[in-house]
């Protein structure tokens, strides 16, 4: 569950909670957010713990504890502190490019340098992958270790997780709710909310239609990389030890594969419960169909199964029957002040978010961030 809040641009402000979450059929972007199916969401006065805790007690009540589950954000204190209150069973979980952010922009110096090799690091599938990309973090700049130890490897790196992130490693899911209701956060609150409602109504319907017309055992996104694993695996070869347990040679590297348990030592067979190029070779080699070895939820009854439900249209506000309650109700106006001037539609980027105008290096060394003024490369 990938858990963001983004402001509102309407006159009196606020603030839209959301929980999303995936479905099997395909990867998510910002283009493609019809598959990031919001699981709640909320306004607020703004993101805070007694806000988040709230929205986490109506989620919990509603759809209790899942197993497996896993809370995804950015690193908002607000988030984590309400987590530790009303999921403290659950495993919460950071986006690697929130985090990526912040080491960029507490290691401005060396930033560069450590990008490619803190997202190979982030992504790594083993322990040992692991050690050896943080050797080289450390050689690059020794106090990004300690740095990120201190924010828990749990919750960042793939192979130390407590819980199985379906390849879910960023917020993106809950970005790309962000992207589709950006121009809508400048409405009103009821029209907002109207919105929301009508564009959910139209992503069920067209998701569900393509779930029953998919033609493959798993979903769109899943039997694409079962594919790219298939041709991975052609000039591997096999070796068997037992009925269930083989190696598998790929050149000069050896990797190993148990069929009952459903695992790998390269450790994506198991972490991404989909066969891996080496489990591909065997099953191949054993003539077996590789649908048992995937994860129930790649495929495509539970594909189905996702946009059982619809979402119902709301009918005419004449024929409402509220509540005595709720009609009792007193609603009050916004205790905030609206700024004077037009409202803002951007929010304000940190530094680390801004990209560069202009490249520029020095004349003498050629090597970039500095100019012959200030170059301490001058041949003496």
């Amino acid at each position: 569950m990938v858990v963001d809040g983004s402001f509102l641009k309407a006159a009196y402000k606020g603030t839209i909670l959301t929980a999303c979450t995936q479905d099997g059929a395909v990867g998510i972007n910002l283009y493609n957010c019809e598959k990031s199916f919001p699981l709640a969401y909320a306004i607020v006065d703004s993101e805070n713990n007694k806000s988040w805790e709230w929205f986490f007690i109506q989620i919990k009540d509603t759809f209790g504890v899942r197993e497996g589950m896993c809370i995804v954000s950015d690193r908002n204190e607000s988030i984590f502190n309400a987590t530790k209150v009303v999921y403290p069973e659950v495993p919460h979980c950071i986006c690697m490019f929130h985090l990526w952010q912040n080491v960029k922009r507490t290691f401005k110096k060396h930033h560069k340098q450590l990008k490619d090799i803190f997202f190979a690091l982030a992504r790594a599938y083993t322990i040992e992958k692991f050690e050896y990309h943080m050797t080289e973090l450390c050689n690059i700049d020794p106090r990004v270790q300690p740095y990120l130890f201190e924010i828990g490897y749990e919750r960042w790196f793939r192979a130390y997780s407590k819980v199985k992130r379906s390849m879910v490693m960023t917020s993106n899911i809950a970005e790309s709710i962000n992207a589709a209701n950006k121009d809508a956060r400048e409405l009103p609150v009821m029209r907002l909310l109207e919105y929301m409602t009508n564009l959910l109504q139209q992503w069920n319907n067209k998701n569900r239609k393509s779930a029953m017309e998919t033609s493959t055992k798993l979903g769109e996104k899943y039997d694409k990389l079962l594919r790219e694993n298939l041709i991975a695996s052609e000039q591997m070869t096999v070796r068997p030890a037992t009925d269930q347990l083989y190696t598998v040679l790929e050149r000069v590297r050896r990797n190993i594969v148990c069929l009952e348990e459903g695992t790998c030592s390269c450790g994506k067979f198991q972490m991404d419960e989909l066969p891996c190029p080496h489990a591909w070779a065997v099953l191949k080699n054993q003539q077996l169909k590789p649908g048992q070895y995937c994860s129930f939820y790649y495929k495509k009854d539970k594909l189905l199964s996702t946009y059982e439900f619809p979402v119902n249209p709301m009918s005419d506000e004449s024929l409402w029957v509220i509540p005595t309650e709720v009609m009792e109700d007193v609603v009050l106006p916004p205790k905030g002040r609206r700024n004077a001037g037009r409202p803002r539609k951007e929010r304000l980027k940190p530094a680390s978010e801004k990209e560069s105008k202009r490249a520029f290096s020095c004349s003498v060394c050629e090597q970039g961030g500095h100019n012959r003024k200030t170059c301490r490369n001058r041949p003496k």
